[in-house]
């Protein structure tokens, strides 16, 4: 087995490779149940994380399965946190928030489950108010040009065109 030097504090100390790769190891996985406990995070962040860091393919999957063995990484519990904020804080739709979890890499099962989730009147409230306040600033545009433009914003917000239709047709 190699050993290497390693001076500390102007000591010298023998120490074998394995032993310091594998406290290196330690410490690595530990920074990462520390980054996956400060917030939510998708499998897809997580491995990019370790990939950052030059962890190996293998080691990584090893740990994968710990994380979400220990509850550290939970694809269903993400994707029902993603919708909610994404609703409650940016006011985005169900096409936005599905698109989104898509891009994360989430499975349909998972998105679909979280979407079930959000509540219809908590969401039909954040449409509503979403539409409210784009129709006060698109005043001075003639009315049916108003219209139009709320539908876009709305359809771009991830709303379902009947939904924007609807909303455009009730101010």
């Amino acid at each position: 087995m190699e050993k290497r030097a390693v001076v500390f504090l102007g000591m010298t100390q023998a120490i074998d490779a394995h032993d310091h790769e594998a406290e290196g190891g330690k410490a690595q996985l530990a920074q990462l149940m520390n980054y996956c406990a400060r917030q939510e995070r998708s499998l897809q962040s997580v491995l990019a994380w370790m990939a950052r860091r030059g962890v190996a393919e293998e080691q990584a999957q090893e740990w994968m399965e710990v994380l979400q063995k220990e509850g550290y990484v939970d694809q269903q519990r993400f994707a029902r946190l993603y919708a909610r904020s994404k609703m409650r804080q940016k006011q985005w739709g169900q096409a936005k928030i599905r698109a989104g979890l898509l891009r994360l890499g989430l499975s349909m099962e998972d998105i679909e489950g979280a979407l079930a989730e959000l509540s219809d009147e908590e969401y039909l409230s954040t449409l509503r108010r979403v539409a409210e306040r784009k129709w006060e600033r698109l005043t001075r545009h003639p009315e049916p040009e108003r219209r139009i433009r709320l539908i876009r914003f709305l359809l771009g917000r991830g709303y379902s065109a009947a939904q924007a239709r609807s909303e455009a047709f009730r101010l």
